[in-house]
């Protein structure tokens, strides 16, 4: 795996050489967020003005709370089963952004797994590339910062301009997400200055900030209050836990997307080092985020439950088990992922 930027961005632009007539695929993964939508849309925007066709691949649309990036309708394409074999002949390359597996890509997965040549841009810890040219810096706050490393190379690369504002905005959004509005450790000074050039060429941070992290709606509040009144706190505070049923959903009327966020609330108790929103899902499986403190690695943990993540942010999921089990048994391993800290 290239150790520099600028070695992967030769390696990377040498393969463009095979692409020919062929469409340049972009994965993010499942359930999408603002940093893997933003990082492949900016990809998407990049190689398109290198002269290529490029899409992004996604398993259903960009979810309402997302809207407000205005991805363009075009650069982003819903696979089916429909039309899996007609994007398979379309393929030339596949590129994974914030992710590197293709068991991440929900319905995505056949076509991103079909791929000769694939291609990884990821900053997560638990990333797999035994099977890719990757480049992959978990000490990166977002999959955005790389993207734009990435696209500042292949300027140099080819001699063309490549970053605009809509680019600027879709990456700025990513930092924003992920760093959790420059607050989170992974924010670093190459993060303020990756952010301060994209405010330069037009991204609107104040927008983004809004859109991210204070609109809320009656349905959202009201699932928060019922989530934060069910919490539960063990091993003396240091872990807290909550759940998220589909019961709770409907009964507040609370929209897509409506849980992100309850994590992050139980992880700012004083006492917290681990926090976990156990959510149910309409496809039967459970579905987990982790937040976490110093002295607690959530990416560590995370795989040992047969997910990943970032030490402090991480995600798993449950299968074929009961809300009320899969939390008493997370709650033992967290316990005693404690003591072994």
């Amino acid at each position: 795996m290239p150790t520099r930027m600028s070695e992967f961005a030769k390696q990377v632009f040498a393969c463009f050489a095979c692409v020919k007539n062929k469409e340049i695929q972009i994965f993010p993964h499942a359930r999408v967020d603002g940093d893997c939508i933003g990082s492949s849309s900016a990809l998407a925007l990049g190689l398109r003005k290198l002269g290529y066709s490029a899409r992004v691949m996604l398993e259903v649309e960009i979810p309402e709370r997302l809207a407000f990036m205005n991805v363009p309708k075009d650069l982003y394409q819903i696979v089916t089963e429909e039309n899996m074999e007609e994007m398979k002949a379309l393929q030339g390359l596949a590129f994974a952004t914030d992710c590197s597996e293709g068991h991440r890509m929900g319905g995505c997965e056949a076509l991103f797994e079909y791929a000769q040549m694939k291609i990884v841009i990821d900053h997560h810890v638990s990333s797999n590339t035994e099977k890719a040219l990757a480049y992959v810096d978990p000490t990166s706050a977002s999959a955005s910062e790389l993207v734009y490393a990435f696209l500042r190379e292949l300027e140099l690369l080819s001699g063309k301009m490549l970053l605009d504002e809509m680019a600027a905005n879709f990456m700025m959004v990513g930092i924003q997400s992920d760093s959790g509005k420059f607050s989170f450790e992974n924010t670093s000074a190459k993060t303020f200055r990756v952010a301060a050039d994209l405010l330069e060429l037009g991204a609107n941070v104040t927008d983004n900030a809004y859109h991210l992290f204070d609109e809320s709606s009656k349905g959202k509040v009201l699932l928060q209050g019922q989530a934060l009144s069910n919490m539960q706190l063990f091993d003396d505070g240091k872990i807290a836990i909550t759940k998220i049923t589909l019961a709770m959903v409907e009964e507040t009327g609370a929209p897509e997307g409506a849980a992100d966020g309850i994590a992050n609330l139980l992880r700012d108790i004083d006492t917290v080092l681990a926090a976990f929103a156990v959510r149910e899902c309409e496809d039967g499986t459970i579905r987990v985020n982790c937040r976490s403190k110093v002295g607690f690695d959530a990416a560590a943990f995370a795989q040992e439950m047969g997910g990943g993540g970032h030490h402090r942010a991480s995600g798993f999921t449950g299968r074929n088990v009961s809300i009320d089990d899969f939390l008493s048994e997370i709650v033992s391993k967290a316990t005693a992922f404690l003591e072994k800290q």
